[in-house]
């Protein structure tokens, strides 16, 4: 089965990893496929006359596909171009034709080995296990762009510029493996200079020589610059940059193949995607098996609301303040994966959401949208993960085989951050599938359930001590007879649709008030779980990342 994609002097190269080893095959016949679509007073024939004149486009055909979810079947323009880099410079040019918005395009901004695989049909999931190599090198010798020392695995190895070169391409050549794990990749261009200079045949890749598919850069998110660093290839092998990879390091090679198999992007590219992106191409998936064409530039526009909408709209999760203080005999209890099961079970998806055919039923809590009864793409691409997370928890409190725990605890971790992002995606302006109204249906929902589930706590003698969007505290309320939460928990469930869990049991816990206020802090506690000796912490100085380790004093 493929696993990795490489392009070079204009061929496909598809390796696989077999029983006998790795094959390589040559695809020298690949052209990479557009869509554009013609609207308002846009001319059809024109474009099509003029992209078949275009010395970068092989053919022009004419085929039906739905240019959205909310879209049945129409004609479009299929356009099959010489090369990647046609791809956007065809794409801008027809962007520019007419009016804006007249002639559109489709699966353009596609990564490289994704985009073939979605073009030929390929799983790119492994079928047999990947032999991995660790390489680090400090940075120190990055600095000097002389590599005298390096890591292979566990193992340090010394010497010239020379030796280390040597040594190196020496063991991975009699490891031969599939997956190179660098701290960072940067070492791959100090390599092969100082092999240069040394006059020193060097070989990192299954095929000589190595590819800068990105450069370095810099972005600014949430306030805060960040640095995103070079992308590099080598032929036949699978780089995993330790410096830019979050899924890597937030799960393990097992969560990232869980998500190779979900999304279609092979495993190099997905191990520098950001969650977004993966979340994006498990979308994606959904919609070609829908035969929905994905959009190069959101032309998604805003439905008219009243003033009143807009106003009840622009909330987000509920929250209940925390009462300041100690409180003794404390429950937590908290809804499995709330926004995501909302998806599913109330059906909001982009294009079901103020859907024409129910324009005027109020479904939505609190700011009256319709949502269409028929089935939408969002809940068919997240009930898998919720039930594929679920059955994984389950076999993790079930196994003793540590192996096997470490690979479901994985897979775990990964699905979980794809589910936590599921619902902020919907409200980012560069969602290739969001809609603002999804998010606001989703908090919309959440606060209705928030609140369902405190009349239901209050009535059967609990009293809420906190909460927050998906989780309560709560304690016993002096004088009044309590049902037991396990029954409660049950009820609560069965009436919002949604499994409630019991996550902790606090012989006392304390909410701390604001810096600056009484108010309590809404994600500041410390208190001690029932049964364990260490205290539990969340939000407090000794635990933030901003805290100093060790304070010094000048007198």
């Amino acid at each position: 089965m493929v696993y990795k994609i490489d392009y070079t002097d204009g061929n496909v190269l598809r390796w696989s990893v077999t029983e006998t080893g790795v094959e390589c095959e040559v695809d020298e016949s690949y052209t990479p496929t557009i869509y554009v679509s013609v609207h308002g007073d846009g001319d059809f024939s024109t474009a099509r006359t003029a992209l078949h004149d275009h010395p970068a486009v092989v053919r022009v055909a004419v085929v039906d596909e739905r240019v959205s979810f909310r879209y049945d079947l129409e004609q479009v323009l299929r356009v099959d171009v010489v090369d990647l880099k046609a791809v956007n410079s065809v794409a801008r040019m027809v962007s520019k034709w007419g009016s804006p918005g007249e002639y559109r395009c489709y699966n353009v901004d596609f990564s490289r080995e994704f985009r073939y695989c979605l073009e030929e049909g390929i799983d790119p999931l492994p079928t047999r296990e990947l032999s991995q190599m660790q390489i680090a090198v400090p940075e120190t010798e990055l600095a000097n762009e002389r590599v005298t020392e390096l890591s292979i695995d566990d193992e340090t190895v010394t010497g010239s510029g020379e030796d280390v070169l040597t040594t190196l391409s020496d063991r991975v050549e009699s490891i031969d493996p599939d997956v190179l794990f660098l701290n960072t990749s940067d070492l791959i261009p100090v390599l092969f200079q100082q092999a240069n200079r040394l006059g020193v045949e060097f070989q990192l890749g299954r095929r000589p020589g190595w590819q800068q598919l990105a450069g370095e850069s810099t972005y600014e998110s949430y306030g805060q610059v960040g640095h995103s660093p070079a992308r590099y290839n080598l032929p036949g092998r699978v780089i995993i940059d330790g410096s830019n990879t979050f899924m890597w390091n937030q799960t393990n090679l097992d969560g990232c193949l869980y998500l190779v198999e979900q999304s279609g992007k092979p495993l190099q590219e997905l191990a520098w995607s950001s969650i977004g992106n993966i979340l994006t191409g498990i979308q994606i998936q959904e919609a070609r098996r829908r035969d929905v064409l994905v959009p190069w530039r959101s032309w998604r526009h805003e439905k008219f609301k009243t003033m009143r909408q807009l106003h009840d709209a622009d909330r987000g999760g509920f929250t209940f303040a925390p009462d300041v203080g100690l409180h003794e005999d404390v429950h937590e209890l908290d809804f499995s994966s709330l926004y995501p099961n909302i998806i599913v079970t109330r059906n909001v998806s982009p294009e079901k959401i103020r859907c024409e055919c129910h324009a005027g039923r109020e479904d939505v809590p609190g700011i009256g949208y319709s949502i269409c009864d028929e089935r939408g793409y969002l809940p068919d691409v997240l009930e898998p993960l919720i039930e594929d997370r679920d059955v994984i928890k389950a076999e993790i409190q079930a196994t003793d085989d540590e192996d096997r725990r470490d690979e479901l605890e994985g897979q775990s971790s990964a699905i979980k951050w794809i589910l936590v992002s599921c619902f902020g995606y919907q409200g980012f302006s560069n969602a290739k599938f969001g809609r603002i109204e999804c998010h606001e249906a989703i908090n919309a929902y959440a606060r209705e359930i928030l609140l369902e589930t405190k009349a239901m706590l209050e009535e059967h003698g609990w009293r809420i001590v906190h909460g927050i969007v998906d989780s309560v505290w709560v304690t016993p309320i002096e004088g009044e007879d309590q049902t037991s939460l396990s029954t409660l928990v049950s009820e609560i469930s069965e009436e919002v649709e949604i499994r409630l869990e019991h996550e902790a049991h606090y012989d006392w816990i304390s909410f701390v008030p604001l810096r600056d206020s009484d108010a309590g802090a809404l994600t500041k506690y410390f208190g001690t779980v029932a049964g364990e000796d260490e205290y539990k912490y969340r939000g407090i100085e000794c635990r933030q990342r901003s805290s100093p380790s060790s304070i010094g004093l000048h007198c």
